[in-house]
C-alpha cells in the first residue's frame, strides 16, 4: 500500500499515575484528540493483553495504569468504557483482580468482560477468504481501542498490535488453531491477519513502557523501553515496532505475510512518525527469542484446555468430561498410553536403575556418561529412608571423582539464612554440635542428623560448598497465614517470581493431601501457594547461585524429596524457566516386591509426562521409632541444658530424673547441645542401658537409664 498513514512514539520512563496520563494523553493529540476516535455516548471495548493471571511487574500482561489511563480519556469524552479479553490462561475478572484494575473498574463503574459469546463471520486475508469464530462481543461495540504489550515471543518473534486482536478469539479455540496450523506458519499467520480484519481496532496504544524480551508470551524478562506506540494501523505500528528494537521486519512471520498479502503499511518513507524519532527510540540491545514452531500437540491443546478450565474453577465433573470429549475424537493418546508401566521393567530389584524414556536397566556407570550433559542433577528423597540418602551419597562420590571440586551440593534441608554456618561447617570452622546448633537442625528440619550426616561429611572433607537451597521459615509462615493473594506489596518483594497455574502439578499436589483436607478448596490453594513457594524459592536459589562467580560452570547436585522433583513440575521447572541450563531427575523410588505397582505416584495416568529420568529402585522405609529419654530442655546462658519438664512413664522419670536437674554427659560423652543428646540416643536401641551424669544442686548423680519404647495416646 502507498496510503499516508501515522504512528506515535512518545515517552514514558516509568508507570507513575501522571507521567502515563500525560503520554496517553499527548498519543491522542497526535491524531486530533480522542474526540477524532470516539463519539460521544458510544460503547468503546478496551482490548489489553491478559493472557494469564500476572503480576504487572511481570511484564506478561498490559499494565494497568495504561488501561486506567486509557479508560480515563474514554470517560471524558462521555463515551462508555468496557475492559475485555478471553485470556489463554483463567477468568479475566481474576486476572483483572491480580493486576489491580478491578478497583479502579468498580470505582467508575466500568464493567471487565469475557469476550466470549462466539460468532461465525466471513473475513479474509488479503483476497484469501477465512470463516472464523470470534468474540460477538467484540463485534458488538461501537469501537475497540486495542491496549497490548510489547513482549517477544518465540513464534512470531515479537507480539504488539495485531497479535493483541487474536484476544477476540473465545476461549481455547486460540489453542485449537495453533493445532489446526500443523506447523504451517504462512497460514497461521494468514489467520491472525484475517482474525485482524474482522476485529479491527479503531486505535491502538502499545505498552512498552516496561516490555518483555528474549522469552514470550510469558516467562521472559522485563526491559525497559520507555515508549508509548500509538496509531491505527497495527501493521504500522508493528513494522515501526520492528525498527526500534532493531528487528529484520523479514524475520517477523506476521510482516511477511503481511506484505505479501499487501496489507497495512510497512514502507518507512510512507509512515508519519510523530513524537520521538526512530532514531532516538531505538534499543539496539533488545533480546529477540529464537522461533519455535507454531503448531500445538494434541497433548498441548489437550493440556491448555484443561489448565484453562482449572483456573475458572469449573467444577472438577466438567474439567473431567469435556478433556475427556476433546482426547477421544482427536485420539491424543495411543493405546498405550492409559497403562503408564507399558515401557517399564515389569520386574525389578533393590538398586535396579530404570532410564525411564527407554524402559531399560543401566548400570550405574552407564549412569555417570550422563553427568556430563547435566548442568543440573536433581536427586530426590524419601526424607526418613535412609536407602535413599546412600543413593545421594554415591552419587557425590562419583561427581567428585568426575569433576572434582567444581560441583555444589544445593539442599533443601537448610533455609537461606543459615548459608554462613553451612560456609563455617565446610571450611571445618565449626564442629558438628556447633554446626547442628546453629542450623537448628530439629527444629527446622526434624529428621533424624545421622541420615544426612555421611553426605555433610564428605562434603566438609572435600570442601565441597553446600547451599542453602529453601526459604525462610517466616516466609514460608507468611505465606501459609494469608496465601499469596493475601499478601501485601511489602511482603511480595520478599518472594521470587511465583507460577501457581501448572494444572499438573496442582493435581498431584491434591492428590497427595486429600485424605488430610477437611476445607478442601481453601485449604489446598494454600497448600498450592506454599509448596510452589517452597519450590520456585529453591529454584531461584540454584539459578542465582550458578549464574554467580563462585558458581559459574559448576555441575550441581540438588537434594530435595521426591514431589519437588517428579515429574519436572517442581523444581526443575522453575529452574529451567530460569537459566535454560540442561538437566536430569533421579527419582528413588520404594517397590514392596519385585513387581511396581500401578498405584505408584510414578504411573498416574492422569498425568501424561514422563515422571523422571532415571528411577533408582530402593527398599522400602522400615519404621524405626526413635528413642527419647523423655525430657524437655533448655540451655542456658551459661550453656547449661536444665530440664524443664519430664515425661509421665518415661525412661528418665523411672530412672528418677526431677525437673531442675542438669545434664553433663551420656556414657561418659560431654553432652554441649539439645543435638548431642538427641543424636547419641539414636545409636542405641531400646532395651540398651546408659548412663547419664546430672547436676543436682551442686551434686553430680549419675543414673543408670533404661531405654523402652514409650506409650503413646
Amino acid at each position: 500500500m502507498t496510503n499516508k498513514t501515522s504512528v506515535s512514539i512518545s515517552r514514558c520512563d516509568s508507570y507513575d499515575r501522571d507521567k502515563v496520563i500525560t503520554a496517553i494523553g499527548q498519543t491522542f493529540d497526535f491524531f486530533g484528540g480522542i474526540q477524532n476516535i470516539i463519539k460521544k455516548g458510544t460503547q468503546v471495548l478496551l482490548k489489553p493483553n491478559f493472557i494469564k493471571e500476572s503480576s504487572p511487574e511481570d511484564c506478561t500482561i498490559t499494565h494497568p495504569m495504561v488501561i486506567e489511563a486509557v479508560a480515563k480519556k474514554v470517560l471524558e469524552m462521555g463515551a462508555t468504557p468496557i475492559i475485555g479479553d478471553s485470556p489463554a490462561f483463567g477468568a479475566i475478572s481474576k486476572i483483572a483482580r491480580r493486576a489491580g484494575i478491578d478497583r479502579f473498574a468498580e470505582e467508575h463503574g466500568i464493567k471487565i468482560i469475557e469476550l466470549d459469546s462466539p460468532r461465525r463471520v466471513n473475513t479474509q486475508c488479503g483476497t484469501k477468504p477465512f470463516t472464523l469464530t470470534v468474540s460477538g462481543r467484540a463485534l458488538d461495540v461501537d469501537a475497540i481501542i486495542n491496549i497490548p504489550k510489547l513482549k517477544a515471543h518465540g513464534q512470531l518473534l515479537y507480539t504488539a498490535g495485531v497479535k493483541n486482536m487474536y484476544g477476540c478469539v473465545s476461549g481455547k479455540r486460540k489453542a485449537w488453531r495453533h493445532f489446526q496450523s500443523s506447523d504451517d506458519i504462512e497460514w497461521y499467520t494468514e489467520m491472525l491477519l484475517a482474525n485482524y480484519q474482522a476485529v479491527k481496532p479503531t486505535f491502538t496504544i502499545v505498552d512498552a513502557i516496561m516490555a518483555m524480551e528474549k522469552h514470550g508470551p510469558s516467562g521472559g524478562i522485563p526491559k525497559q523501553v520507555s515508549l508509548i506506540f500509538g496509531g491505527i494501523d497495527c501493521i504500522a505500528i508493528d513494522r515501526v515496532i520492528a525498527e526500534v528494537i532493531n528487528a529484520q521486519p523479514s524475520q517477523s512471520p506476521l510482516l511477511k505475510t503481511a506484505k505479501a498479502h499487501n496489507i497495512g503499511e510497512q514502507n518507512l518513507n510512507n509512515i508519519t512518525i510523530f513524537g520521538e524519532s526512530l532514531s532516538s527510540a531505538k534499543i539496539p540491545d533488545f533480546i529477540l527469542p529464537k522461533l519455535v514452531p507454531i503448531g500445538f500437540t494434541t497433548f498441548r491443546v489437550m493440556k491448555s484446555l484443561a489448565k484453562h478450565l482449572w483456573l475458572k474453577n469449573f467444577g472438577k465433573a466438567v474439567l473431567f468430561l469435556l478433556t475427556l470429549s476433546l482426547l477421544l475424537p482427536m485420539n491424543a493418546f495411543s493405546d498405550s498410553e492409559p497403562n503408564r508401566l507399558t515401557n517399564f521393567p515389569s520386574q525389578v530389584a533393590i538398586d535396579d536403575i530404570i532410564h525411564v524414556p527407554t524402559g531399560q536397566k543401566v548400570q550405574f556407570a552407564d549412569l555417570t556418561y550422563f553427568f556430563n550433559c547435566a548442568s543440573v542433577l536433581y536427586v530426590g528423597e524419601t526424607h526418613a529412608n535412609k536407602a535413599a540418602h546412600q543413593v545421594q551419597l554415591k552419587i557425590v562420590k562419583a561427581y567428585y571423582e568426575k569433576f572434582g571440586n567444581n560441583i555444589a551440593i544445593g539442599m533443601e534441608m537448610f533455609t537461606r539464612p543459615y548459608q554462613p554456618f553451612l560456609d563455617q561447617w565446610v571450611a571445618g570452622e565449626i564442629d558438628e554440635n556447633k554446626f547442628l546448633e546453629e542450623t537448628h537442625w530439629d527444629s527446622e528440619w526434624g529428621y533424624d542428623y545421622y541420615l544426612y550426616k555421611d553426605i555433610l561429611d564428605f562434603a566438609r572433607e572435600k570442601k565441597i560448598p553446600v547451599i542453602a537451597l529453601n526459604a525462610p521459615k517466616a516466609v514460608v509462615k507468611m505465606v501459609s497465614k494469608n496465601g499469596l493473594k493475601g499478601l501485601s506489596e511489602e511482603e511480595k518483594k520478599q518472594l521470587p517470581e511465583i507460577d501457581t497455574t501448572d494444572i499438573f502439578h496442582r493435581f498431584y499436589l491434591e492428590r497427595a493431601i486429600r485424605e488430610h483436607m477437611v476445607d478442601r478448596t481453601a485449604d489446598l490453594e494454600k497448600y498450592n501457594d506454599v509448596q510452589n513457594l517452597w519450590e520456585e524459592y529453591m529454584a531461584q536459589t540454584i539459578a542465582d547461585y550458578l549464574s554467580s562467580w563462585e558458581g559459574k560452570d559448576k555441575k550441581f547436585l540438588a537434594f530435595a524429596g521426591n514431589g519437588h522433583i517428579i515429574y519436572d513440575f517442581g523444581i526443575p521447572e522453575k529452574v529451567f524457566r530460569r537459566s535454560h541450563l540442561p538437566y536430569y531427575t533421579i527419582y528413588p523410588a520404594e517397590f514392596h516386591g519385585d513387581k511396581p505397582p500401578p498405584e505408584h505416584d510414578l504411573f498416574l495416568p492422569e498425568i501424561p509426562l514422563e515422571p523422571a529420568d532415571f528411577v533408582w529402585v530402593i527398599p522400602p522405609l522400615v519404621e524405626q521409632k526413635r528413642i527419647y529419654l523423655g525430657v524437655q530442655l533448655k540451655k542456658t546462658t551459661d550453656n547449661k541444658l536444665v530440664i524443664q519438664e519430664i515425661t509421665p512413664k518415661s525412661p528418665a522419670e523411672k530412672a528418677g530424673f526431677l525437673v531442675g536437674d542438669v545434664i553433663s554427659s551420656i556414657d561418659g560423652t560431654a553432652v554441649k547441645g539439645v543435638p548431642d543428646l538427641v543424636h547419641y540416643l539414636q545409636t542405641k536401641k531400646f532395651g540398651d542401658t546408659c548412663t547419664v551424669d546430672i547436676q543436682r544442686n551442686g551434686t553430680k548423680i549419675s543414673y543408670s537409664v533404661t531405654l523402652f519404647e514409650m506409650e503413646t495416646e
